[in-house]
């Protein structure tokens, strides 16, 4: 709605700009984190309309990061959606946080490109969600069983989701039967007991690896300095993507 202000060239460049989500994802992590590039499988995530999606991924990967500008991408692009984030709670709190910094910063690109004929206008602006003028919201939640009160939503984001009680997979799972939406189930291994490790092994998902090999942020210095403290189990689970029994963790 709020692009009916700007001149027919321009609505046509933005909307060629949100038609195609790699190159959203490429201006707006440029704009609000300084990222230079996606990574290949970060683009492969953003650009997926696979109903299932399921990231196995090393700390510090950008996985939370690059849902968060899909999240912001799907309430652009898409009239009345509902995306809920769910996670721990400050997990939770940290991602609409990184959802708000994207959405501040295609604000601030619009307004410098159109001196101020272009933004998008915020409906609703609070501490765990937001509403554009699409219509959309996107809603932070703790994970906890107030999850249960939404329907039909158009993305159900599970960020850390190896760190959440059963009970959390459980309440959400049917939320999807009736919108037909996308669940996108996000974290790093924390062995092999509840509901992550067995989704992983659920052949309804497409499946994302992302070892610290694929992270070009990661430095091999850097992994050998945790394999030296922390031994050889931990650098294995937290950043090669390995699920370790509880006798191995330990």
């Amino acid at each position: 709605p709020s692009m009916a202000r700007l001149p027919a060239r321009d609505v046509h460049n933005e909307f060629a700009l949100l038609r195609d989500p790699l190159l959203f994802g490429a201006l707006l992590t440029k704009f609000a984190w300084g990222w230079t590039a996606l990574d290949p499988w970060q683009q492969h995530v953003l650009g997926s309309q696979d109903r299932f999606l399921i990231l196995n991924c090393s700390r510090q990967s950008g996985k939370s990061s690059i849902l968060m500008v899909k999240a912001l991408w799907t309430a652009l692009t898409t009239p009345k959606a509902l995306v809920l984030i769910v996670a721990e709670q400050r997990q939770s709190n940290e991602d609409i946080r990184k959802v708000k910094e994207l959405l501040a910063a295609y604000r601030e690109y619009l307004d410098k490109r159109y001196r101020g004929a272009g933004v998008v206008d915020l409906l609703e602006d609070n501490k765990t969600s937001i509403e554009v003028d699409t219509g959309s919201r996107i809603v932070a939640l703790p994970a906890n069983e107030k999850v249960r009160g939404y329907s039909a939503p158009t993305m159900i984001i599970i960020d850390e989701a190896a760190y959440l009680p059963d009970a959390v997979f459980v309440g959400l799972d049917p939320m999807l039967e009736v919108s037909q939406g996308q669940l996108i189930v996000a974290s790093t291994p924390n062995g092999t007991s509840g509901f992550y490790h067995r989704e992983w092994t659920n052949p309804r998902y497409t499946k994302f690896k992302v070892p610290w090999t694929l992270c070009p942020r990661i430095r091999p210095v850097s992994i050998e300095q945790k394999r030296s403290l922390y031994g050889e189990a931990y650098v294995q689970q937290e950043y090669g993507c390995v699920f370790l029994d509880d006798i191995s963790a330990l």
